[in-house]
């Protein structure tokens, strides 16, 4: 029976997203817009927090049921992680996707035993730009993303956790919202950075093959100026091919 509403839920968001990924007309595309806001609103109550949404309860479901390698790599992340193709991007490694789009440090926390039970090999975390657009303090995120790295070294003695850095973003594509600003983003990164020496982790710093000159993602390699296209995920892959191989 559960399996039986997990799958329905599925096909739901399946339903979802292939209207999301249709060319359509500037009408049809406000119209696509409201629906997956709409679905993504489902069975929310008032006082749930901005990324507990029908896609996040959807891919940790999945999560629950999905079968995998023994000790993978794990992509630990937002939607930037989410929308990687990292078992193309790194074929033969036994990737295993672990992004939900608009998760935040909190929402990572909440679904943080389903990495655990992975015993990953390695894992590549990037999370906090949602945490800056839902008005989160940099020191609260930070506050957050210190307990996941304890949780990690606790948990997992023997995976090697590699810290990375959040993107900048183009905000002259993609307005912003919130707290989420670039200066902020090099605020949160620069705590960031400081949690991963705290833990003997290394700190992957993403943040200047992601920079234009103005300090902006380049638009050669965004969609909207927040997520990333096909050339950034190359990029992204090129960073991190020296800790994969």
């Amino acid at each position: 029976m559960k399996k039986l509403l997990i799958l329905s839920m599925l096909a739901l968001l399946l339903l979802g997203l292939s209207i999301q990924n249709q060319t359509l007309s500037a009408a049809a595309e406000k119209e696509k817009t409201q629906f997956y806001s709409w679905s993504n609103d489902l069975g929310r109550q008032p006082n749930d927090p901005p990324y507990l949404t029908l896609h996040y309860r959807l891919r940790t479901m999945y999560f629950s049921i999905d079968l995998h390698d023994e000790h993978p790599l794990v992509f630990l992340g937002d939607s930037i992680t989410d929308e990687g193709e990292w078992d193309k991007l790194f074929p033969n490694s036994s990737a295993e996707n672990r992004g939900i789009g608009g998760d935040s440090t909190l929402g990572l926390l909440k679904r943080l035993d389903q990495v655990i039970t992975l015993h990953p090999s390695k894992i590549f975390l990037m999370i906090g730009t949602n945490d800056l657009c839902y008005n989160r303090s940099i020191k609260d995120t930070l506050a957050n993303y210190n307990q996941i790295l304890a949780e990690l070294r606790v948990n997992l003695p023997n995976t090697q956790v590699y810290v990375q850095s959040v993107l900048p973003f183009n905000d002259t594509i993609f307005p912003s919202r919130g707290l989420r600003t670039n200066s902020n983003i090099l605020q949160l990164n620069a705590g960031i950075k400081k949690l991963a020496s705290q833990y003997n982790y290394p700190y992957i710093d993403l943040v200047p093959a992601f920079s234009g000159l103005d300090g902006r993602l380049p638009a050669q390699y965004t969609r909207d100026g927040l997520h990333l296209d096909d050339s950034g995920y190359q990029l992204w892959r090129d960073q991190l091919k020296p800790m994969i191989r």
